[in-house]
């Protein structure tokens, strides 16, 4: 009387088995495929405000450098070189922790020196827009963004790694320069015409042309006398390195302190 009723048990295996033929067993992967989705895009948009803060935050401090130094274009170019040293630096960096791969490191060190290096040997001097300078500028751009859009190894696993290496190396370096262009155009010419030749041509003329090649090595040696110079005016530490280096330098610092 107080037992269980009979085929109670049959009636609720069939009910069950009826449940789990209409129940979507993708259910729980598609609720955990959902909630990783929610966490990527709260990273990607972290990482995009972290972004636009840092580069609000260079060229600020680009700005405030330029202001300082808006007539010095050597100091303006001397620190453009820095960056884009830095730059290719890391790209090389990306390149060895696997992050791209080498051959899109090649390919920027040759847009960095076919390119960024020729702007900055040219410095101030301003070009029009259809001259062959824009144009090669340009297509070094479209083919630098391609080859790290192409070559980024993580870029499936880690869009946020594309993003910071779009706007740092390739965008970004090409805006540094637009904005350190003097505004007055009295500015925007080369003390020398001999400069304003793009540097494959002049990389062919040195090796051709042996008073070319004297003419380059004269030009860095007086680069090289003057950084020197200036080096050991700025600290005494300086100074002392200098003239333990450099015969010369203490010979002339000598003079010059027998002449004071």
């Amino acid at each position: 009387l107080f037992g269980p009723k009979t085929g109670a048990a049959p009636k609720l295996a069939a009910k069950a088995r009826f449940l789990c033929a209409f129940a979507d067993p993708r259910q729980p992967r598609d609720s955990a495929q959902a909630r990783m989705v929610q966490i990527f895009s709260f990273h990607l948009v972290l990482v995009l405000l972290y972004l636009l803060l840092a580069w609000i935050a260079i060229l600020w401090i680009w700005g405030r450098f330029l202001d300082m130094h808006e007539h010095n274009p050597d100091r303006v170019r001397a620190a453009m070189f820095a960056i884009l040293a830095v730059a290719t630096s890391l790209e090389f960096s990306l390149a060895a922790f696997g992050v791209m791969h080498w051959w899109v490191a090649v390919v920027s060190l040759i847009a960095n020196l076919w390119g960024g290096v020729d702007a900055l040997l040219r410095y101030p001097v301003s070009h029009q827009i259809d001259s062959f300078f824009v144009l090669k500028q340009f297509v070094l751009l479209v083919v630098k963004t391609l080859a790290f859009a192409v070559g980024m190894v993580t870029f499936r696993n880690s869009p946020a790694v594309m993003l910071a290496v779009l706007p740092g190396f390739v965008w970004g370096l090409p805006l540094l320069y637009l904005m350190a262009l003097p505004m007055d155009p009295a500015e925007q010419v080369s003390r020398d015409d001999a400069t304003n030749v793009d540097i494959a041509l002049r990389v062919w003329k040195f090796a051709v042309n042996p008073l070319e090649r004297h003419s380059c090595i004269t030009s860095c040696r007086g680069w090289w006398y003057r950084s020197l110079s200036a080096a050991s005016e700025c600290s005494m530490l300086a100074r002392l390195v200098v003239c333990t280096a450099s015969s010369e330098h203490r010979r002339a610092l000598r003079k010059r302190g027998r002449s004071v």
